[in-house]
């Protein structure tokens, strides 16, 4: 796959400008989901075996307070969602491919420092058959979308730069692979905008360091997701986490290249819907 060919050929797409809001406190130094919930912005980060989300004022960046999921575990948490009143928590970091332990936590939602765990799925990906440790692998997963009683998963496929999507089914607990996408990018993220695409957050690393972001925005045809449009985004940093905000504006979450806290970044992609 070459890379250089993609960001080529994304140069000459007009760039999804992002404004900085602020820095993450440390505790925050890996965001890797954000939900809003009444417009209260509830965050999970990467990077800590304690099973805990943190609000945050979308203003500052600072956190306004913690809050405990009790009856969890936290192996990798990677995606965070929102839908009918619970929140949806998917243990499924597998940098290696070697995990046999995925898991999906609903949790009911309520103002408070501690939510608990009613369900449990635990799971894993229908077509893998092999769990050697590997570099180059399509089992890790860091997007998910949860609508009615079905959770979507949108693989981060080291091997070949697409997205396979998985559906899980919350009521009989039944996972299947159906299409793959080629977005030329590991996925990080997913929500919905207005018009019921998905847009999803996606990045290729030069040199080890050196990120280049983008989104690829997915419409449904039939049931299936295909690739509608890629833009790339302005800021070369990690960004791992996407939330809608109001109309076209969204919020972004950046890893953090130390133990400082990460960043909070602001997204208007009204230009592109005009």
């Amino acid at each position: 796959m070459n890379q250089d060919m993609e960001i080529d050929t994304m140069e000459n797409h007009p760039v999804a400008y992002i404004e900085e809001i602020g820095r993450f406190p440390s505790v925050i130094n890996e965001c890797s989901g954000m939900i809003n919930i009444d417009n209260r912005i509830i965050s999970m980060n990467d990077g800590s075996t304690h099973s805990l989300l943190q609000e945050i004022n979308p203003i500052t960046a600072e956190i306004i307070s913690t809050i405990n999921v009790a009856k969890t575990s936290n192996i990798d948490w990677e995606a965070l969602q929102y839908n009918n009143e619970n929140i949806y928590i998917a243990d499924i970091g597998n940098n290696e491919g070697d995990r046999e332990n995925l898991s999906l936590y609903t949790i009911p939602y309520q103002a408070g420092p501690e939510i608990i765990c009613i369900d449990t799925i635990n799971f894993i990906w229908p077509d893998q058959t092999e769990f050697i440790a590997s570099n180059s692998h399509p089992y890790d997963c860091e997007s998910m979308l949860v609508e009615g009683n079905v959770a979507t998963f949108f693989s981060k496929n080291r091997s070949d730069l697409k997205t396979n999507v998985y559906r899980l089914d919350l009521t009989t607990e039944l996972i299947t692979k159906g299409e793959s996408i080629s977005i030329v990018g590991l996925a990080t993220d997913a929500v919905k905008d207005p018009s019921g695409n998905v847009i999803l957050l996606s990045y290729l690393t030069f040199n080890g360091n050196t990120f280049a972001n983008k989104i690829s925005i997915l419409e449904v045809s039939d049931g299936v997701y295909k690739l509608k449009e890629s833009i790339p985004i302005s800021e070369n940093t990690q960004i791992e986490a996407i939330v809608h905000i109001e109309d076209h504006k969204y919020l972004l979450g950046a890893e953090s290249e130390t133990n400082e806290g990460g960043y909070l970044y602001s997204l208007d992609l009204g230009e592109f819907y005009e």
